[in-house]
């Protein structure tokens, strides 16, 4: 069923559910999922900030403000730095960096002032979370940044979001095994089949825009993986085996791009 779920309760509440990040981690090994490293770095909080202003941008309007570019150790200064803790308190703004404010509101515009992006931004909901309770076997859930009877999109931050750069992307994280997870899951909870869309935003200016539709190919590559880490899931769940790599020595050729 889809669902209006904070962030709170989706992770929380749904924690045993497999998402497309453990279906990612399981790839790398069994012990990777069971163990996570939970990540919290600065380029994943600008990615969570700008995905605020893009898909909800009147919430992200009322919650966020740049930080006064003020010396609090002046009176003035001081003085300022009380007003913004006071009005965090009462109202739950959050002040962050005015470098990031600027670059948010500006990678927003950019998005929606791009043709593409615009036309896959309507008729339809984002953040809402998908939870099945059998999807081959397994409790699942997902949470598109946007959905619509019609496709899936993926707002993704990027450094160069050219195809060639973007798909290296694609292939170094897995996306394409969230794209086909999200996609086949959707349709197995409303019988809905949808094409599944990526929208590329650099993080610097001029904050360049692309669109990219997923291949079949490319979402059957991703279903035979996320396939394969579902089946190895319930292999480790049933002995209550987690490994991580070969315990054997392994020998390492040259890659073919080198060859």
């Amino acid at each position: 069923m889809w669902q209006q779920l904070t962030d709170e309760a989706y992770f929380n509440e749904f924690r045993s559910y497999l998402s497309s990040t453990d279906i990612r981690r399981i790839l790398r090994s069994p012990a990777h999922y069971k163990n996570p490293t939970i990540q919290d770095s600065p380029a994943l909080a600008f990615g969570s900030l700008v995905h605020e202003f893009v898909l909800l941008p009147d919430a992200a309007e009322a919650r966020y403000r740049p930080k006064a570019n003020v010396d609090g150790r002046t009176k003035e200064g001081k003085a300022v730095r009380d007003w913004e803790a006071s009005l965090a308190a009462q109202q739950g703004v959050k002040f962050i960096a005015e470098a990031d404010y600027n670059a948010a509101t500006s990678i927003a515009t950019s998005v929606r002032t791009h043709m593409g992006a615009t036309s896959l931004f309507t008729s339809g909901v984002a953040e809402t979370a998908g939870i099945i309770s059998d999807f081959l076997g397994v409790n699942c859930r997902i949470k598109p940044d946007y959905r619509t009877d019609n496709h899936i999109v993926d707002l993704k931050t990027c450094v160069d979001a050219r195809p060639d750069p973007f798909v290296r992307s694609v292939i170094n994280f897995s996306y394409q095994v969230q794209a086909a997870l999200y996609v086949d899951v959707a349709e197995t909870i409303d019988g809905k089949k949808r094409d599944f869309y990526w929208v590329a935003v650099e993080k610097d200016a001029p904050y360049a825009v692309a669109v990219y539709k997923a291949s079949d190919e490319m979402l059957e590559h991703g279903r035979q993986q996320y396939r394969k880490a579902i089946d190895l899931y319930k292999e480790c769940a049933a002995l209550d085996l987690w490994p991580a790599y070969s315990q054997q020595v392994q020998t390492l050729e040259l890659p073919g791009w080198l060859k």
